[in-house]
């Protein structure tokens, strides 16, 4: 939803004569969550726009190749699991080579010097799992407490991380979610208005942001289901390992 909506708003603002491209990495099989999630949200976008929507295909060799020579120094000082595979994932996707999806044989690498991203939608919006658990086992309070820390702790967690990836390609990264006037008005909002996580998984998470994509236009992608970036493009199953997020991971050292 939040890259969708982050579509929708340059849709809105950069000259209807210029092209935007979005982009979406995936393991091998290429037909992942997150490739048919953007082709849904393709087909809700302006149709008087062209947009390249550029499907990046990693195999297994490439990301072990990649990963050993090259990402894992972006990904320093920050050692675990999660942090390889987004680390990872965001890597090939800001670098946005990969073949144009209305055109499979032709392949193309994004000129785009600017990419919008959507972090911290989640950390504002109640889009995690772990949310919903607190919630049920802790009430309002206690989730609101939450993500007021986890917003707190995004730059070191998150940001630096991000930024040096993105930037490892020559382009710079806007973080929407995280101007200073919308955290500020999102801050003031209710935590009951932003999600309810009362309702199923798909609906009240990041239900806000959810009526927001609706109103946009974007009636199917407001309703899919939350998928973080590792299990959406599958990169986290290429590497055959059993392992929890939080483990150190021994291929970043």
């Amino acid at each position: 939803r939040q890259s969708s909506v982050n579509a929708v708003n340059s849709r809105n603002t950069v000259n209807i004569s210029e092209d935007i491209t979005p982009n979406v990495e995936s393991s091998n099989s290429f037909d992942v969550p997150d490739r048919q999630t953007g082709r849904i949200a393709l087909a809700e976008l302006n149709p008087k726009r062209k947009w390249n929507f550029i499907e990046v295909n990693i195999d297994q060799a490439e990301l072990q190749n990649l990963r050993k020579s090259h990402i894992r120094k972006l990904i320093y000082p920050l050692q675990t699991v999660l942090d390889d595979s987004i680390g990872c994932a965001v890597w090939f996707a800001a670098r946005g080579s990969g073949v144009l999806s209305q055109e499979k044989s032709q392949k193309i690498r994004s000129t785009a010097q600017v990419i919008l991203c959507g972090m911290a939608a989640d950390e504002q919006f109640a889009g995690y799992s772990r949310h919903c658990v607190t919630f049920k086992t802790k009430g309002w309070e206690k989730l609101l407490k939450e993500l007021q820390e986890e917003m707190w702790r995004i730059s070191a967690r998150n940001l630096g991380r991000d930024d040096r990836i993105i930037t490892d390609h020559g382009k710079e990264c806007r973080f929407p979610f995280l101007d200073e006037i919308f955290t500020k008005f999102v801050s003031s909002i209710p935590i009951y208005h932003r999600a309810d996580l009362r309702l199923p998984r798909g609906v009240g998470d990041k239900l806000l942001l959810r009526l927001c994509a609706l109103k946009l236009g974007l009636v199917k992608t407001a309703v899919q289901p939350k998928r973080a970036i590792q299990f959406g493009s599958k990169i986290a199953k290429l590497d055959h390992r059993k392992e929890k997020g939080s483990d150190v991971c021994v291929r970043l050292t």
